[in-house]
């Protein structure tokens, strides 16, 4: 009986050292893991790092492609503007609104009427000196 007693605490001492085995394979295993866990987290923080540059690097030249093509567009249309002779119009148009407020002025019916009165009143004179003149 001691001998059973004996190899039953044999096998329990086994197990228990199996067991302590296959508890260290883990820790092992888990440390790996664990190490590999921080290395895939350190690569992607790069990865992002680098393509948060590539993304302001980019944009940055966008931003200038695109205010060169604003740019561009502009002196385009300054082109066409002038070719089309626009500003040749604008400036005519200035001078009949000019011309139209001067027109204005003088069509005064009270200037009109003056004016008539003077033309009529040199008639008259014209008409006495050639008469009393002949």
């Amino acid at each position: 009986m001691a001998e059973m007693l004996t190899d039953l605490l044999q096998n329990i001492y086994k197990r228990i050292a199996q067991l302590g085995q296959a508890i260290q394979g883990l820790k092992t295993s888990l440390d790996g893991l664990n190490k590999n866990i921080e290395q895939k987290i350190t690569n992607l923080n790069e990865k992002l790092e680098e393509f948060s540059k590539e993304i302001e690097i980019t944009q940055d030249g966008h931003v200038k492609v695109l205010k060169e093509i604003g740019e561009s567009t502009k002196n385009e249309f300054k082109k066409i503007q002038e070719g089309l002779g626009l500003d040749a119009l604008n400036s005519l148009i200035e001078n009949l609104e000019k011309f139209e407020k001067l027109s204005e002025e003088v069509l005064n019916p009270d200037i009109v009427n003056l004016l008539l009165s003077e033309a009529i009143s040199s008639v008259k004179n014209l008409k006495k000196e050639t008469t009393t003149n002949p």
